[in-house]
């Protein structure tokens, strides 16, 4: 009886914690066992533990061009549309999405400010 219940319980807490929310702004990069498997979002997205994995891109994001078909933002690299001639390894801005994925555009390095309060950068 108690051994069904925490099982239950095990799978509720998994399969609540494998729902997520992606904005109207944002998408997520999906990953299936390593492999880039598409873009899903917006709205409510599932992710089997274990098998899929995330990562949430935004609309603003900056990451780097690294060839005529794909950008490193974060860890990642993912797929891209390079709307402008943007050159590779240039800097880069998530500027939307289409059914094909982000929409790119030239981005000027965001200079590092130092906070004067505690002095971390943003």
């Amino acid at each position: 009886m108690y051994i069904a219940l925490i099982i239950i319980v095990l799978i509720i807490f998994i399969s609540a914690s494998s729902l997520k929310i992606a904005q109207e702004n944002e998408r997520f990069a999906v990953f299936v066992m390593g492999r880039f498997g598409g873009f899903e979002g917006p709205g409510l997205v599932f992710a089997a533990p274990m098998i899929k994995r995330l990562v949430r891109l935004s609309v603003g994001d900056i990451g780097t061009l690294t060839s005529e078909e794909f950008a490193s933002f974060g860890d990642v690299e993912v797929p891209v549309k390079n709307s402008a001639s943007v050159r590779v390894g240039a800097s880069v801005r998530i500027d939307g999405f289409d059914e094909n994925g982000p929409r790119l555009a030239a981005s000027a390095e965001r200079l590092e400010q130092i906070c004067p309060n505690c002095g971390h950068q943003y």
